[in-house]
């Protein structure tokens, strides 16, 4: 059964959340830097602070057979230092097929003036 596109994106946060990094391959294309890079960076911050990242909206912005183009917007939530951080941020990913699933095959955060 496929997952819709908000539970593709549950899943995604809630893995990188609970720190489960090695989790995180089955949604990066195969052999993506992507998905190293952002092993390496979420791993360094789960060292310094505890955080959880919480998926608010995400839409499809364009669509083609092999390609999809969407659209997060997040809150990210730690505590630091004993005191508790909020930011809100959004994302486009770039999603493309690989044996007949979605993986994210590209991902930029948008400017914080276009975050809502």
């Amino acid at each position: 059964m496929a997952m819709t596109l908000r539970e593709y994106f549950d899943n995604y946060y809630s893995v990188i959340s609970r720190g489960d990094l090695a989790d995180l391959d089955a949604f990066y294309f195969p052999n993506s830097p992507l998905g190293e890079t952002n092993k390496q960076q979420f791993e360094a911050m789960r060292k310094q602070f505890s955080f959880e990242l919480k998926l608010m909206d995400v839409s499809l912005l364009a669509k083609q057979d092999e390609l999809l183009i969407v659209r997060d917007q997040l809150v990210f939530e730690a505590t630091i230092e004993g005191e508790t951080r909020t930011k809100r941020s959004s994302n486009i990913h770039t999603l493309v097929k690989s044996d007949d699933n979605w993986c994210v095959y590209s991902s930029n955060p948008l400017p914080e003036s276009m975050v809502l």
